[in-house]
């Protein structure tokens, strides 16, 4: 995975993204606004700005130099870093952090994530609170599996093809992206791209978050916040440090 031509139009694919409601939501999870927050796989920046807005100091953090390059180009005051979520340098300078939009399915497997758990939580404060999203092994299986999805944008056109191991307990699905970008002249030039994702069940994920210390454990469908179900596609998880 590199991001590298993903994060060229990384922004352009999510325009359905209201992320002033999302950063909303957040802050309702986090049950402040206000505070040092810590933005994990921050991507773009666009919701490290919409948080840093509603009134929390951000430090945004992610491991793609081409991610970070765009968001550092917006002009907000949000403290953007080059960081792998796994291996995270911070000791208790946080009182919130948030990692959205299914970063961590993004992660390659348990280890991974159970690491990137352990550094949260030493990254906060006693007391910190800990939110993220993640796509739900239904999405994987339903949703995302081997299907194929096309994006028409006006100069763009994305063509993005799905391949699920079903093997895999994890439910990996890697995605390979092919991005077509108009010339002045007419003409098109490729970029390619591809991703991976797993999609760990949500009792594995709250035994990984009890296993990092988190405590006040909080599991909701995504994005309605209601009960999750076999159903749901996604889910947010909240945890407290101790």
């Amino acid at each position: 995975m590199s991001y590298s031509d993903f994060a060229l139009f990384y922004d352009r694919l999510t325009e359905n993204i209201d992320y002033k409601s999302l950063a909303n939501t957040y802050a309702g999870l986090l049950r402040k606004c206000g505070g040092e927050l810590l933005d994990l796989a921050c991507g773009t920046g666009n919701l490290s700005v919409a948080l840093q807005e509603l009134g929390f100091s951000v430090t945004a953090a992610d491991v793609s130099e081409e991610m970070l390059a765009i968001a550092s180009a917006k002009g907000s005051d949000v403290r953007f870093l080059r960081c792998d979520m796994t291996k995270l340098p911070f000791e208790r300078q946080f009182d919130f952090a948030a990692c959205a939009l299914d970063s961590i399915n993004h992660l390659p497997s348990l280890q991974a994530i159970q690491s990137a758990f352990d550094g949260v939580y030493r990254s906060l404060k006693e007391g910190g609170v800990f939110a993220a999203d993640l796509n739900a092994p239904y999405k994987h299986r339903e949703v995302l599996a081997n299907n194929a999805f096309t994006f028409d944008y006006e100069g763009l056109f994305c063509a993005w093809q799905n391949e699920l191991d079903e093997s895999d307990p994890l439910l990996r699905v890697d995605m390979f992206l092919d991005f077509f970008k108009e010339n002045g002249d007419g003409s098109y030039t490729r970029y390619t791209d591809s991703l991976s994702e797993i999609a760990p069940d949500v009792e594995t994920v709250r035994q990984m978050l009890e296993k990092s210390s988190f405590c006040d454990i909080e599991i909701s469908d995504y994005p309605s916040g209601g009960k999750f179900t076999d159903k749901s596609e996604k889910y947010f998880i909240c945890g407290r440090k101790r």
